[in-house]
């Protein structure tokens, strides 16, 4: 006899992690799938699977759409995410903080088993412009921290309030993800702009992680006995500056040759608007990430070693893996790519 599939929903399963998680869980074979995306969300990352799954389409902040979609479900992976650090105020804290309140009271009352809920490490927060970060820090509000940072904080705020109300729950909080996926989205377009002959970088360390290794943590902490856990989920700590060479070097293009120093900050800021108005692209950048990145922040992956086990995967090997890609999917006019 065979355990019977466990059920599990899936929001934001069309995005760049989310794809992975949703990919990894329909390989295993042991999930009934349930994958919510927004109306007009784009499918392409997940279009060659979606024989085998249950789309819906609908916004987590839809309260009656939640306590419908979540009843009879055995695990719920909250992967959505509105990733912005130029839009809105309103609509980044809006998504974050009532999404996931939707979504956690929808699980309360269904009496979900386990929750697994995806954040950031923006999300503890930066308070100093050289710090080492723990799962113990909370977030605070310093010239360091972005909008972003603040969304995320709410979301977890919400995940902890139902914990503390019987919900089974584990917080996950990457680093700066890395991956094959829409290389204009998320993280991945600082490939696409390094490729494009990008000219600065960011003076910051930040913790750097493969999109293969957070979907990898998400099916750890499906386990019921990470309830009430929070762990960072990063590879190495490493300069912008080195990654962004390292890119460039992968792609055979030219290195970013300028560091973003303080004094640069508002000359960076112009011509990041010019180049988005003739480009028709978004603007890159914001004073608050030119600051965040500022900061040189070294991420501690100890608890996730040890209680998750992970493995990590070496920055260099997912930039090389990643660059191949790129270069593939972009001589064959693809606007994606995606590790397999």
């Amino acid at each position: 006899m065979t355990d019977k599939p466990r059920k599990v929903l899936i929001t934001g399963a069309n995005g760049f992690l989310g794809s992975y998680i949703t990919r990894k869980l329909t390989a295993s074979g042991r999930y009934e799938l349930t994958c919510l995306v927004r109306q007009n969300g784009d499918l392409s990352l997940i279009s060659d699977l979606k024989k085998d799954l249950d789309i819906v389409r609908g916004d987590i902040r839809d309260v009656s759409l939640m306590y419908d979609t979540v009843k009879g479900m055995d695990c719920i992976i909250h992967a959505a995410a509105e990733v912005s650090f130029t839009s809105g105020r309103k609509s980044l804290l809006s998504s974050a903080m009532d999404g996931t309140a939707n979504l956690v009271n929808a699980a309360l009352e269904a009496n979900t088993p386990k929750f697994v809920h995806i954040s950031s490490v923006a999300a503890i927060g930066r308070r100093k412009p050289v710090e080492e970060i723990s799962e113990r820090q909370m977030f605070a509000h310093s010239q360091y921290d972005t909008d972003y940072g603040l969304a995320k904080f709410l979301a977890e705020q919400e995940v902890w309030r139902a914990n503390a109300e019987g919900l089974n729950t584990t917080i996950l909080n990457p680093s700066m993800i890395l991956g094959a996926g829409n290389w204009e989205k998320t993280s991945l377009r600082v490939i696409s702009e390094i490729y494009g002959g990008l000219k600065f970088f960011p003076a910051g360390v930040t913790g750097w992680v493969d999109v293969r290794d957070v979907a990898d943590a998400v099916i750890r902490a499906m386990a019921p006995d990470q309830n009430g856990k929070r762990y960072i989920i990063s590879s190495q700590n490493l300069p912008y500056g080195e990654v962004f060479g390292l890119i460039a070097d992968h792609l055979g293009v030219k290195k970013p040759g300028a560091a973003i120093s303080r004094n640069l900050f508002f000359p960076v800021l112009v011509y990041d608007k010019l180049r988005s108005l003739f480009s028709g692209r978004k603007p890159l950048l914001s004073m608050a990430t030119l600051r965040s990145t500022s900061a040189e922040s070294y991420y501690q992956n100890t608890a996730s070693v040890s209680d998750l086990g992970m493995n990590y995967i070496p920055v260099s090997n997912t930039i090389a893996d990643t660059c191949l890609l790129f270069k593939q999917s972009f001589a064959a006019g693809q606007k994606y790519a995606l590790f397999t």
